[in-house]
């Protein structure tokens, strides 16, 4: 529900009087607002930096150099310069300054609930009951091949995580939503989130099956699923050892051709230690194309005292 917003000549009024102008105002919630829908949405996006040329948020190239990527806070004293400058074109006389000056805290209140409304109205989304007006704009920008080779690349972002021991492993908590996502450019990628995380996840994408080994050219053997508690398709082990994983052996100068029967008879000989092949000992090509299958990637950036090995390289997700 929007209601009408009390005229110039009341507010001048309560000033003159000494009244409190914030009676005057609307109390601010999801249905309320105390700017038209247009023109909130409009200023929502502005404050998200939609419209804003790159070059003012990147002045210098070698701020963001190729094959990088930047974390960052949003000053919101920028954005709030941003909203005035927007605002001010309306403002045509001493009596429409004292309007904006006596609503602009609920303005900005306004804004924070819209700025977190925009990705959702844009995709014609159910909007929630209420929202949180007290927030702090983060985001991070990402220059890299990764964007234009991987356009359905998935960014993830959030408030917390844990380390799971034995096996080690990150368990993320307090999924934040993003409040904008957008290429801005074939290689180059913004997103904005209401809060500053803790970890950020790039996956990717999962339909992008395909076979392949690790990146140190090494594989850890599935199971196959032909015995109790070993489900087909998983890793033997999320935590491998030398032990637990063989090369991918290629012919001499066959300038990368994989030598079959050699990472067959690897692969064999750890399926054996674990009791995960058939009744007759074998490993059919069909079994030989599950150890082979290369899973999505992951790969975390996390902020905070608790850390992992190996932190920098991918992980099969």
């Amino acid at each position: 529900m929007i209601k009408n917003l009390p005229d110039g000549g009341q507010y001048l009024e309560a000033l003159k009087s000494g009244m409190q102008v914030k009676k005057l105002r609307l109390s601010l919630n999801f249905d309320e607002s105390v700017l038209p829908p247009y023109l909130e949405d409009w200023l929502g996006k502005l404050s998200l930096l939609y419209g804003v040329p790159f070059e003012h948020l990147v002045p210098n190239a070698e701020m963001l150099p190729i094959e990088s990527m930047r974390f960052f806070y949003v000053d919101p004293n920028w954005t709030s310069c941003l909203v005035d400058g927007a605002l001010s074109v309306g403002a045509q006389s001493s009596r429409d300054t004292a309007i904006t000056k006596s609503v602009y805290a609920q303005v900005q209140l306004s804004l924070n609930a819209s700025m977190q409304l925009v990705r959702r109205r844009l995709a014609q989304a159910e909007l929630p009951e209420e929202v949180n007006s007290n927030i702090a704009v983060a985001g991070l920008l990402i220059r890299s091949q990764l964007i234009s080779g991987w356009p359905g690349l998935e960014i993830a972002a959030y408030e917390n995580y844990t380390v799971q021991q034995n096996p080690e492993k990150l368990i993320p908590a307090d999924k934040i939503e993003n409040l904008r996502f957008e290429r801005l450019a074939p290689d180059v990628m913004l997103c904005l989130y209401a809060k500053m995380p803790k970890l950020v996840q790039l996956n990717e994408p999962k339909e992008g099956l395909c076979f392949g080994a690790r990146s140190n050219g090494k594989v850890v053997p599935r199971w196959l699923g032909y015995h109790p508690n070993q489900p087909a398709g998983q890793f033997i082990t999320e935590n491998p050892t030398p032990g637990d994983e063989t090369e991918i052996f290629k012919r001499n100068n066959g300038k990368g051709v994989i030598d079959i029967a050699a990472t067959k008879a690897g692969l064999v000989k750890i399926l054996k230690v674990k009791n995960a092949l058939s009744s007759s000992g074998e490993l059919s090509p069909a079994d030989f194309a599950i150890q082979l299958i290369k899973s999505a990637e992951q790969q975390s950036f996390l902020s905070g005292e608790i850390v992992i090995p190996n932190i920098n390289d991918c992980t099969d997700y």
